[in-house]
């Protein structure tokens, strides 16, 4: 496993409304470019995304103390496999992980778990433990992280560095195009995120560059070239 070229783009859905996911997903089809999606929450949009091809349904436990998807590890597991049966990738909400937890994982039929951050680093290649029968693929870039550096949102050259290149997107930072965190903070004080409308976030959309502006960059650098989703990636070497 060590020819990876092309960056490979994932997104942690964060229970961001049907009409964020219908728009990027949008995007990702008319450019027919392959993406995972890591999934928090069921909605009448999972449908869409599930019968289309390009797309891979992971899951986006949150084990906190408190989590809205269930109690206890095996629950919480057992309730987002009910809403993507098939699902086997896995990254944890705000990469809360341990030993007993990725012990857990095998239970549930993951194979993949992208739940390892090494941000900007080169010559990333995923790692097989034996032992939780699990691939780790750790990932590249995330939106949320590059808005506290010095943010380089028309960089091009990073998508060409060597290694594995797990790019981590959140849909909400996509569509507001967010440059740090001043509109999405000012967004969840004013409802639940499910419950937003497009209307609610009219006034809150960054219009310099920002993180839809490198999303948009990195499409237009895949465009015409070979992407994969998660579970495809371990599968082609």
């Amino acid at each position: 496993m060590n020819n990876f070229q092309n960056p490979i783009i994932t997104l942690d859905c964060d229970w961001a409304p049907d009409f964020m996911l219908n728009e990027i997903a949008d995007i990702f089809t008319k450019n027919k470019i392959k993406a995972t999606w890591f999934i928090t929450n069921d909605s009448p949009f999972l449908e869409k995304l599930k019968s289309n091809s390009l797309f891979e349904l992971g899951i986006h436990p949150n084990f906190e103390p408190n989590s809205t998807q269930g109690k206890t590890v095996d629950e919480i597991l057992k309730n987002m496999k009910k809403i993507v049966p098939n699902a086997l990738s896995i990254r944890t909400h705000r990469l809360f992980q341990s030993t007993p937890i990725l012990t857990k994982f095998q239970k549930y039929d993951i194979e993949n778990d992208v739940s390892l951050l090494l941000y900007k680093t080169p010559n990333l290649q995923p790692h097989y433990l034996k032992y939780f029968k699990l691939f780790r693929l750790p990932f590249f870039w995330e939106d949320d992280l590059e808005m506290n550096e010095d943010a380089m949102w028309k960089d091009r050259k990073i998508f060409s560095i060597k290694g594995l290149k797990i790019f981590n997107f959140h849909p909400i930072h996509i569509i507001l195009n967010s440059k740090n965190l001043q509109e999405y903070n000012k967004l969840k004080t004013k409802k639940d995120f499910k419950e937003i409308e497009k209307q609610d976030i009219d006034n809150l959309i960054n219009k310099k560059d920002g993180t839809k502006s490198f999303f948009e960059n990195l499409i237009a650098h895949l465009k015409n070239k070979k992407t994969y989703t998660i579970s495809e990636l371990i599968k082609k070497d």
